[in-house]
This record gives structure tokens, C-alpha cells and sequence, in this order.
């Protein structure tokens, strides 16, 4: 077998986290690790907490990969852009998105306004701060969400309001719950597709996923909710399950396709990401979410898709590897390139 480079799996915990889940953590964790060294790669796992320097001396960057399994730092917004500015200081080649497409995703108003700026379909929307900002809004129905949580964090079927009255009361409650603004759109009735995407260069559009929504009868309780992701057998975790089978028109799939493609450009995303879609009657596509740091456990979404393509979950976290040596191997040929320019010079 080939050797592949060494790879520190860094990843961390939350005090916040009940046993279950840093065991459920811990589980996901060595099935990365035995999957990687099955590939063929030395593999070490590293723990941090706020400070990821102290954290990786003795691994060298030239030698070393940091596959970054890092969703958030805890108590800080934005911190897992942070985390990997410190990574690029201490010139680590790390998996995964850069720190401007992590900061973006978690501003919801920014990326509104990037999107609309590529003129990629998505809902119309505004940012509160306070409920008595609204003087009118005038798409009804309309889903509100703290503007900077991920997770689907205030996402409840009380999310989606009717009036101005139920908007107001909302925002507020978004406001003091979350102490934040609330980004407000309008809200797209209908299917809830999902594309992940990954490569560079020539990024690839993995096959499409889609929420079963045929159980939930009420069309405004049909959405992706916290209960649905993190609450087991609560009735949305239930009753939303995945399709992998997605049936298309061909028009429908080259927009999406499209529309997913142009989104990861405009973030400018690397290696993996995954664009959310809302399908209105009419079969348009709406850009909802924009995720550059997905699920990548092995009974996750995306390795799904991976899974479709006809990789194993190892094949397909060692190909994101993979992406992180090439991006290394082109920064060191340039750094080379230069120097001897300059010694050419003198």
C-alpha cells in the first residue's frame, strides 16, 4: 500500500456536552481513525480546548495534515475561523474550508447579501435587531432565525409567523433569547434538497439528498428544526427521514447543479461544503443555507453522498486528505519558485 501523509485528527469538546454525547463523539472519532490508517496514513489524535498551538508541538507542518474536525470553539462566535487563522500562522495545511467562508456562514445577513450579489436565487430577507425595527414586511409567511447561530439553534415550528403581530413577537423573542439580531425571509413552501460539494479547481456536485417531509402534513411545519437534528425520538426526528433515491425533472437537477456550483465559487469555499435548497411549486430553487463545515462522520449527509460515488467512508475522508497535500505541495513549489527567483536576481 502507498503511505499517505501522517494526519493529526484535531478535534474538541464542550463542557456543556452531556457523557452520551462526548461517547457518541468519541465513537465517531475512532471510526476516522481506523478508517484513515486502513487508507494507509499515520494517524494521531489531538484534543484543544481555546489555544490549538500548545496544542500540536512536536508535529511538524511540512510532515503533518491537520484534519480539521472542528465545528466551533465553545463560548465564541466565529471561533472556528479562528482556529484555523492560528493554524495558518503556525503554517499548518489543514482540511476543510478557509477562515473568511467559516466567518461568512454563521453571518446569515452577509451571506444574503453576497448571494444576492451573484444574483443566486434566494429568499428575500432583512436583519432585526429589535422587533420594533419592523415598520412592515410584506412576505408572508415568513421563517425568523437568530442570525448567527448554526444547527438550526431557534428553529421551531413557532419559527414561521403569519402577520405582523407573530413577526414582532418573534424577532423579540429571537432578540433576548439569542442576544442577537433576527434574520427574517420569506418562507419557501415545498421540498428541502440538499447538495453537497467538494474539490477544487473543478468542484463536483455529490448526488442530491432531500428531507422527507410526506409524514408532517402542515406545509409550514416542514423544515429541518432543532428537534429534528438533536432531539432523538422527539416527533420531527421521527418523522423526517432521508431520502437518497432524489427524484428530479433534468431542468430542476441543472439548476440546482448550477445554483450549487456558483455558491461554493462565491464563497469562495474549498475542499467540501453543502448548499441547503428550498423547491417552491413552481420547481425554482432557493438558496437557504450555506454550510463550508458539514457533517463528515461516517453515517453523515455528505459521506452519504461520497457513499453514492462509490467511496467508502475511509476513500472518502482520505481524498479530502488528499486535497490538503496538493493545496501544501503548490504552496511549497511557489515558495521554491520564488527563492530561486531571487537568488537569480542577486
Amino acid at each position: 500500500m502507498t503511505v499517505k501523509a501522517p494526519v493529526v485528527i484535531l478535534y474538541n469538546t464542550y463542557t456543556t456536552w452531556l457523557p452520551e454525547d462526548i461517547a457518541l463523539g468519541q465513537k465517531y472519532l475512532q471510526e476516522m481513525v481506523n478508517e484513515l490508517r486502513t487508507e494507509g496514513h499515520r494517524v494521531e489524535v489531538v484534543e484543544f480546548w481555546q489555544s490549538v498551538g500548545q496544542s500540536l508541538q512536536g508535529y511538524d507542518p511540512n510532515e503533518w495534515i491537520i484534519f480539521n474536525w472542528c465545528e466551533g470553539v465553545e463560548g465564541e462566535v466565529g471561533g472556528d475561523a479562528r482556529l484555523c487563522e492560528d493554524l495558518q500562522a503556525l503554517g499548518y495545511t489543514y482540511t476543510g474550508n478557509p477562515p473568511a467562508a467559516l466567518r461568512l456562514s454563521v453571518q446569515k445577513g452577509q451571506v444574503k447579501r453576497l448571494l444576492n450579489r451573484w444574483q443566486i436565487p434566494t429568499p428575500p430577507g432583512q436583519a432585526f435587531r429589535a422587533a420594533n425595527e419592523i415598520q412592515q414586511w410584506g412576505d408572508f409567511p415568513a421563517i425568523v432565525k437568530p442570525v448567527s447561530q448554526h444547527c438550526s439553534a431557534g428553529v421551531t415550528h413557532a419559527a414561521v409567523v403569519h402577520d405582523l403581530a407573530a413577526l414582532r413577537e418573534r424577532v423579540d423573542f429571537i432578540n433576548c433569547t439569542f442576544k442577537e439580531a433576527a434574520l427574517v425571509e420569506a418562507f419557501i413552501k415545498g421540498r428541502e434538497i440538499n447538495a453537497g460539494i467538494w474539490g477544487n479547481g473543478r468542484p463536483r456536485i455529490l448526488p442530491l439528498r432531500e428531507i422527507d417531509f410526506s409524514a408532517i402534513p402542515d406545509p409550514f411545519h416542514q423544515m429541518v428544526t432543532w428537534d429534528s437534528k438533536w432531539v432523538p425520538n422527539s416527533e420531527d426526528w421521527n418523522k423526517m427521514p432521508i431520502i437518497y433515491d432524489v427524484r428530479t425533472s433534468p431542468t430542476l437537477y441543472e439548476r440546482i447543479e448550477k445554483i450549487a456550483l456558483d455558491t461554493y465559487r462565491a464563497f469562495e469555499c474549498r475542499d467540501y461544503a453543502r448548499v441547503d435548497f428550498r423547491i417552491d411549486a413552481d420547481e425554482n430553487p432557493w438558496v437557504v443555507d450555506v454550510n463550508p463545515n458539514p457533517d463528515i462522520c461516517w453515517d453523515g449527509g455528505f459521506i452519504g453522498g461520497c457513499k453514492m460515488l462509490g467511496y467508502s467512508y475511509g476513500q472518502a475522508i482520505s481524498h479530502i486528505v488528499q486535497m490538503a497535500v496538493t493545496r501544501r505541495n503548490r504552496r511549497n513549489t511557489l515558495i521554491t519558485n520564488l527563492r530561486q527567483r531571487k537568488l537569480a536576481l542577486v
